[in-house]
Order: structure tokens, then C-alpha cells, then sequence
């Protein structure tokens, strides 16, 4: 009777540390400032069974992506190792990190996908950086109003005139 109850009892706690927050004193670090851009996607596969995967650069968690989502960041250039993990019931599971190159004039893109049974990151060929149009400016300058408007027509106050009526007076009579 203590045998199976020693064995519920390690299965509780092996399953409960896996639901446990971990405590980290690090605030987490904006992948918004940089002057490089990397985009991380979720290629769904056959084999992906929908976990959501933890993405962290250079060992620091960037965000969350579900199965076919993307996630860009910006980043200082360089070399940066995009890595992750996907939570479980008893713990996580690593994906090898790939080190990606960054720079301003290129975006860099990393895929991840579930190759063989094996989740997999992949660095992708990188991409320029669209220019903006030069044609959102108008070529022709805007035309100017003529200047043989006429001045608008000023009303002077007319004085209100009473309607006409007959004028009584002492010398004539009335009928």
C-alpha cells in the first residue's frame, strides 16, 4: 500500500514542477531598438503538432509563435544565435539554436519547421530592404488660384422701411 502511494506521490511532483513559474530577476530585453531586422516564421508541417515555440535570441526570450506566424525583431548588427523551446508538461524542450548574420541594408529570415520527426531552425536567404517610393511625391506643383477673382459684394445696411399707410390728418376728413 506505501509502494503505490510513494510511487502517486513522485508522479505528482514530477508533474507539478512541470506547471511551476520559474522566477527570473531579468527584465525581459525590447527587441524593438536595432538597426537590423530578422524575421522568425512557423512553417507548418504534417508532422507539427501546434505547440507554440518559445523564440529566444541570443539566449533571451523574444516572443511566442503559434503554427504559421511570424515574428520580426530588430536588432543590433551582427551575429545573433535564434534558438527556442516548447513548453511540456515536464519542463521544455530545446531547439538548437542557428547563428544568423544582421545588418541594415538586408532582412534576415529564420524558418522553423518539424523536419523528420526532428524540430528544426533554418536560416533563409535574406531579403534588401524595400526603398520607399519617390513617386508618392506629385511631380507638378500644385496649381495656384487666378487672381482675377472679384472682390465679394459688401451689402450696406438698408433702413427698414415701414409699409405705406394712409396718413391721417387734421384736414381731411374721414369717412
Amino acid at each position: 500500500m506505501s509502494y503505490r502511494f510513494a510511487i502517486a506521490a513522485v508522479a505528482a511532483v514530477l508533474a507539478l514542477t512541470g506547471c511551476a513559474k520559474s522566477k527570473s530577476t531579468d527584465p525581459a530585453p525590447a527587441f524593438d531598438f536595432g538597426s537590423s531586422r530578422v524575421t522568425v516564421t512557423h512553417i507548418p508541417t504534417k508532422t507539427d503538432d501546434g505547440t507554440a515555440i518559445h523564440v529566444t535570441i541570443d539566449n533571451k526570450d523574444a516572443g511566442v509563435l503559434g503554427t504559421g506566424e511570424s515574428l520580426e525583431v530588430q536588432l543590433p548588427e551582427g551575429k545573433h544565435k535564434v534558438g527556442g523551446y516548447a513548453r511540456t508538461l515536464i519542463g521544455r524542450v530545446t531547439i538548437a539554436p542557428v547563428e544568423v548574420s544582421s545588418s541594415r541594408d538586408v532582412i534576415s529570415h529564420v524558418t522553423y519547421s518539424v523536419t523528420n520527426g526532428k524540430p528544426i531552425f533554418i536560416v533563409r536567404a535574406a531579403t534588401p530592404v524595400p526603398q520607399p517610393k519617390s513617386e508618392s511625391i506629385p511631380a507638378e506643383p500644385v496649381p495656384v488660384m487666378p487672381q482675377q477673382i472679384e472682390a465679394p459684394v459688401t451689402a450696406e445696411p438698408a433702413q427698414a422701411e415701414a409699409p405705406a399707410a394712409p396718413v391721417v390728418t387734421p384736414e381731411t376728413p374721414q369717412v
